[in-house]
């Protein structure tokens, strides 16, 4: 029996990692698949707590990766991911997502000569410095297989060298996840929870720490939301540190009446809010492609993005770190004037079927 091992170092990751599991029950005398996890946080249970109302399937290990450098959280994970190989010993490594974790687990799979897959290649934002970008390069080098969710990874993998014959355009495993929890989504009383009735709202929601850690940034954003909530209702998703910041020096008090905010949801909470939205503005890798999956409009307040297609393909607009850009475009939302988009091609639900079977027909090629 073959053993296969996947790794996640984001709970947004664990879903896509999810998918994958699902589609290996298929094989599961054939081959067993165990899943590893890196959070923040010292326990599991607390890294996933806006993820409590998913059936995620069980993980086999859980590594806490800190908050220190990028150096020490990469080589922390390296340490703990050895000793996982080494009692495993696995014939095939599966990588999601950009993070340190995820180039950790990659270079000490790769320097123990065990084949590595990445369901997130390919994808580039060109913005040189960045510690993700480097670390979605990086990974990339690493890995004999190299699965695609969209045209423009698969130009960037070949433009830096990779085999054609090791990169394989399959979907987007977070669709998969998206159509797996469609009807809970559709059953969520999130609206009646929040008391938005049946108004328009306009769902913000920031987590990069160039927004949230820099006052004049956050200023910005708290400015441009009060202006917005003259014209429509805005829901303000907070992560929880900065939930507990606002509520910690009463920031909540100095905003006008017609902002709700609200720290973090459950997932498929979350997913109705934006299903539901006029708009979404956000900073959010993740909520890029979701909106665009969910048919909603989009407003990235970034420099640059890696999920291309869903500005070139679906409803999602890049913006800059430009304020009075993304409100601009908020209030043509609320306009009637919309970007065009649709879902993107082999954004079907069965992008982690097809990664299964490619790596089930190239183990049993290596027997």
């Amino acid at each position: 029996m073959k053993k296969v091992i996947s790794f996640a170092a984001s709970p947004q990751n664990l879903l896509k990692i999810a998918s994958i599991d699902k589609a290996f029950k298929k094989y599961r005398k054939e081959v067993k698949h165990l899943i590893c996890h890196a959070g923040y946080e010292e326990d599991e249970s607390t890294s996933l707590s806006s993820f409590v109302d998913l059936d995620f399937p069980k993980t086999s290990y859980y590594f806490p990766v800190g908050y220190g450098s990028h150096a020490a959280r990469t080589a922390n994970t390296m340490l703990l991911v050895e000793k996982v190989l080494l009692e495993e010993n696995p014939d095939l490594i599966i990588l999601s997502g950009s993070q340190d974790a995820t180039l950790a687990f990659g270079i000490t799979a790769s320097k123990m000569q065990i084949p590595i897959a990445h369901i997130d290649a390919g994808l580039r934002s060109f913005e040189k410095y960045n510690s993700e970008e480097i670390n979605r390069i990086l990974t990339d080098v690493l890995c004999e297989y190299h699965f695609v969710s969209e045209h423009s990874a698969m130009k960037n993998l070949r433009d830096e060298g990779s085999d054609s014959d090791n990169i394989h355009f399959t979907g987007n495993t977070l669709v998969d996840a998206l159509e797996l929890y469609w009807s809970d989504m559709e059953e969520s009383d999130v609206l009646e929870t929040l008391k938005l009735g049946d108004d328009n709202y306009i769902l913000a929601t920031f987590h990069q720490a160039e927004n949230l850690n820099n006052e004049e940034n956050l200023k910005e954003i708290t400015d441009m939301i009060g202006r917005l909530s003259k014209k429509c209702k805005v829901v303000w998703l907070l992560p929880g540190y900065t939930h507990r910041k606002f509520i910690k020096e009463n920031r909540y008090k100095d905003l006008p009446s017609g902002i709700l905010l609200t720290g973090p949801l459950p997932y498929i909470d979350f997913l109705a809010l934006m299903h539901n939205a006029e708009a979404v503005i956000t900073d959010s890798e993740g909520i890029q492609e979701e909106t665009t999956y969910l048919s909603v409009q989009c407003i990235t307040v970034k420099k640059y993005t890696e999920r291309i297609v869903t500005m070139d393909v679906g409803t999602n607009q890049l913006v800059g770190f430009d304020f009075e850009k993304a409100e601009k475009a908020a209030e043509d939302v609320l306009k009637g004037i919309l970007k065009p988009g649709r879902i993107p091609e082999m954004w079907d639900g069965k992008a982690a079927k097809r990664i299964v079977e490619i790596l089930i027909e190239e183990m049993e090629q290596e027997e």
